[in-house]
């Protein structure tokens, strides 16, 4: 008697984990690369002193001791407009300073998440762990960049003579906070992504498949 066609059946199906939880954050990498990248290209083009061009400011000179009341107003506008000036114009010069350290840290940032992608999409994975290490480096390279920024802003308003209030205190903090939770968020993708492509070997079939072969494997074997 020829052997039916369902004899031999083990009960189990041989699955594997799509494909696209690791395609998909390739593809995310992907898109956070790109503008990483455009982000670098516009701060390494755009100097920060380019927007004090259009600024004449004017040294006042000495205080007109013997001057009337509207030439001391006028010292007065014109020493406050200098002192504006000198303060923006440090502050600027403090965050071209800060431009090789950004430049670099989106740089080194995109290559190991180009790394990672490459990795992804063949299914790898030490993508993942790839993954991991670019979001680590580029949350330091953004909690550091803040810092420095912050200390600019700090350095230009003792320069303005200008105490620090505490809701410039609270923005410092909502600014580190919300870095902190965005990229808290892009860590539990990472994870969310790297436990659903684990292969986690055979699955059983449902009851009401091992019940069909059963009753079909019966009524082969019936002469």
């Amino acid at each position: 008697m020829q052997a039916a066609p369902w004899q031999g059946h083990t009960g189990h199906l041989q699955t594997g984990p799509s494909k696209w939880w690791a395609w998909g954050l390739a593809i995310f990498l992907s898109i956070q690369v790109f503008f990483t990248l455009i982000g670098a290209l516009i701060s390494a083009i755009i100097p920060y002193d380019m927007l004090l061009t259009d600024w004449d400011a004017e040294e006042p000179g000495e205080y007109p001791v013997n001057g009337t009341s509207v030439e001391q107003d006028e010292w007065n506008f014109t020493k406050e407009e200098w002192d504006s000036y000198l303060a923006i114009t440090e502050m600027m010069e403090d965050l071209n300073e800060l431009k090789p350290l950004q430049i670099w840290t989106g740089i080194i940032s995109s290559m190991i998440a180009m790394v990672a992608i490459v990795m992804l999409l063949q299914q790898s994975p030490n993508g993942f762990r790839i993954a991991y290490a670019w979001l680590g480096i580029s949350t330091l390279g953004q909690l550091w960049m803040q810092h420095k920024m912050q200390a600019a802003m700090t350095d230009f308003f003792s320069n303005m003579h200008v105490e620090e209030t505490a809701w410039m205190s609270v923005q410092t903090g909502m600014n580190f906070g919300s870095t902190l939770v965005c990229n808290t968020l892009l860590l539990m993708i990472i994870i969310m992504c790297s436990m659903k492509s684990q292969d986690k070997g055979e699955v059983e079939e449902s009851g009401f498949h091992r019940q069909t072969i059963l009753h079909s494997e019966q009524d082969g074997a019936q002469p």
